[in-house]
């Protein structure tokens, strides 16, 4: 989030530049964007005044000005939504051996379905985006191994692959690789593995590793059950990231009274917060959980869910 801040305040700032300094302005904001990594872009918004100037930057050979505009046609911000001038565009920057380019353009392939023969050229980008030691690019070939996309499922090379990530600290990679040791997916089932990793990521804040490492405590899985570690953790995700899986376990801890008293109003508060946000299974056990309630008690639990999601946004 911090990063997320700092980026959005420097684009603010290079706007205000670009009104009278405009070539000054493009290129603080383009430096800035293009010299942590890819996905930097992601946080920040280019304004549509911005883009006729990044246009002639990327058209004189700037490569930075190449990735962002292939950028901003992948996702269509301020421009018209283009996969084919995306692809134009981060080929241009990734040929001049640009690794952003490469491993983003690596990465619009493999999403690019509409190209033919995407797998294969994104993993031949992605390859070389990882010899630079861009993690991205690293994960995301541990995920075409996992996955099978355009080559057979591996194992071996997914773990390879994902590890080599994972240990340079990425959270994403820590996660993937973590879900195959704890799913027993392609190699051996390692829950005491599953956990450390799913904690790495989740001490940088990964939504998902933070609730499965949640669920390994539930259940004991890898490490001590602790009912009260899991509510945590699952509270945590919940109130950050209105996580719907995360509420409905904690309504069915309450429900259960699993390693805590039973707690209908609680149960029916989180299961009705995971309800509201679609999750099936809250959708289905809501009505088991109202049948069990008084009238008051149900009031007291829709009175709290009000309250909580006045509280942390819906």
């Amino acid at each position: 989030m911090a990063i997320r801040a700092r980026l959005l305040r420097l684009c603010f700032c290079a706007l205000c530049l670009c009104v009278a300094y405009p070539e000054a302005g493009l290129c603080q904001v383009i430096d800035e964007l293009t010299g942590k990594s890819t996905s930097a872009l992601k946080d920040v918004d280019i304004s549509p005044e911005m883009v006729p100037l990044i246009k002639e930057k990327a058209g004189k050979g700037d490569a930075k000005s190449q990735y962002v505009l292939g950028w901003l046609y992948f996702t269509g911000q301020s421009v018209e939504k283009s996969n084919e001038k995306a692809v134009l565009w981060m080929t241009k920057a990734a040929n001049q051996d640009f690794k952003f380019a490469q491993t983003q353009l690596g990465l619009i392939y493999l999403v690019a379905k509409d190209i033919p023969g995407n797998y294969t050229q994104g993993k031949e980008w992605l390859l070389k985006g990882a010899a630079h030691g861009e993690n991205d690019a690293w994960n995301a070939l541990g995920a075409i191994y996992s996955q099978g996309l355009g080559v057979d499922t591996n194992g071996e090379e997914a773990v390879k692959y994902f590890r080599q990530a994972a240990d340079a600290g990425f959270d994403e990679a820590q996660y993937n690789l973590g879900s195959l040791y704890c799913t027993g997916k392609l190699v051996p089932q390692d829950y005491r593995e599953a956990a450390r990793l799913f904690k790495l990521a989740a001490d940088q804040n990964h939504v998902r590793a933070a609730y499965s490492l949640g669920v390994m405590y539930r259940d004991g899985q890898g490490l001590p059950q602790d009912t009260g570690e899991a509510v945590r953790l699952f509270q945590r995700v919940a109130e950050k990231h209105h996580f719907a899986p995360a509420e409905h376990n904690l309504g069915a801890i309450y429900y259960f009274g699993k390693g805590v008293p039973k707690d209908f109003v609680s149960a029916y508060m989180w299961i009705s917060l995971a309800a509201d946000a679609g999750f099936e299974p809250s959708k289905k056990l809501l009505p088991t959980l109202t049948e069990k309630m008084t009238r008051e008690q149900v009031g007291q639990a829709k009175e709290k869910a009000q309250d909580w999601t006045k509280k942390h946004g819906s």
